[in-house]
């Protein structure tokens, strides 16, 4: 059995009975790809498409309600443990169980998503203020509020996935996003591993990583990967996160983040822009090149007091200064070791922890920044 999939089966990803995934097929060489027996030189993809072929996993429903529509029926445990409302759709036989970030888009417009999750800490003491709460916003002060309900049954269970605004919302769903990440990094020509997956029914994070390994004389070798995520949570929106890692001839090793970040909002009556984003990626062969141009440039460039300044207070700004302070004798170490390049210095940096994943990208991208800054 072969570890790589064709073109033309990857085309399964795409249910062209539905608007946006047949304007997805005809932009994006969904033509070229039915009609060819190629492999697609991506180790790992075969759970994931198997996994994201519609309607081979997840059924998804949207209903337009009024916010009166909503009935709190009670609470119950999801799968990971945590506390959720259970909610009934006026005229619709299901009930539906919430996620943490159904919650907190239910509850964003009248600045109780904080509140509400204190209160399911303790559901069975909290039942009746979460019920007269809901009352007071849902069935009186925003009763007449259209929103979009998006439900999806997974393992036999029915979830409240997102409320989003009726008027302006459009989903990028996650079989079409890794047909258009599929797509982008075939152009690249080089041979792929998924490395890591996540995919859940309101989000999914991909991180590919190339076997290419690029030998850069008097700085050592850069290799190049990509990250894909997709959430309905706070950004609402994809990233799609072109990446490399360089590994300096004196051992210290440099995540960064390339120099553009392709990101797509979930928002829009009209799907056309989001289709035009997508195709950005088809840059994707420039910007590796533009990257490993740029760094074999930096193995002249001298780190001097003013840079390790400005890259200090960036760091603070980024990860906080109490998580500074944490890691107060670790920088010290770093700036100790007379550093003679850019690359190295960061390739040492990069060695202090930084927990969050959200800030972690942040100083990637700082690395990048400064490295252009400093072109």
């Amino acid at each position: 059995m072969t570890k790589y999939i064709k073109k033309n089966e990857i085309i399964q990803l795409l249910d062209r009975g539905a608007e946006i995934d047949q304007r997805v097929f005809d932009a994006v060489d969904g033509e070229a790809f039915a009609a060819s027996k190629e492999f697609i030189e991506i180790e790992g993809l075969s759970n994931p498409v198997n996994l994201l072929i519609p309607r081979a996993t997840w059924t998804k429903q949207d209903y337009i309600i009024k916010l009166e529509d909503l009935q709190l029926i009670g609470t119950e445990q999801d799968s990971e443990g945590n506390t959720q409302l259970m909610l009934g759709v006026n005229e619709v036989s299901d009930t539906f169980i919430t996620t943490s970030e159904a919650i907190s888009q239910l509850f964003a417009n009248c600045g109780m998503g904080a509140y509400v999750t204190f209160l399911l800490k303790e559901p069975e003491e909290h039942l009746d203020l979460l019920k007269q709460n809901f009352e007071y916003w849902f069935s009186g002060k925003l009763a007449e509020e259209k929103v979009l309900l998006r439900t999806v049954v997974e393992d036999g269970r029915r979830i409240a996935r997102c409320f989003a605004s009726a008027e302006m919302y459009q989903q990028i769903d996650n079989h079409i996003l890794l047909y258009c990440t599929v797509w982008a990094l075939d152009k690249l020509g080089f041979k792929f591993n998924l490395t890591s997956r996540e995919i859940k029914h309101s989000k999914m994070t991909l991180k590919f990583t190339a076997e290419d390994v690029f030998k850069i004389p008097g700085v050592g070798s850069v290799s190049y990967g990509f990250t894909v995520r997709n959430s309905e949570s706070k950004v609402h929106a994809v990233e799609l996160i072109p990446t490399c890692q360089v590994e300096n001839e004196d051992g210290t090793s440099l995540p960064i983040v390339l120099d553009k970040i392709i990101r797509i909002r979930h928002f829009g009556k009209d799907i056309g822009p989001i289709i035009v984003r997508m195709m950005e990626l088809g840059n994707l062969p420039q910007h590796v090149q533009n990257a490993i141009e740029i760094i074999r440039l930096m193995k002249t460039q001298k780190v001097d007091d003013l840079l390790v300044y400005k890259i200090r207070r960036e760091l603070v700004e980024i990860i906080g200064k109490k998580a500074f302070e944490k890691y107060k004798e670790r920088y010290t170490e770093v700036l100790s070791n007379n550093t003679y390049n850019l690359l190295q210095f960061f390739g040492r940096l990069n060695e202090i922890l930084v927990e969050d994943e959200e800030k972690k990208l942040k100083v990637e991208s700082m690395f990048w920044s400064f490295m252009l800054r400093n072109e």
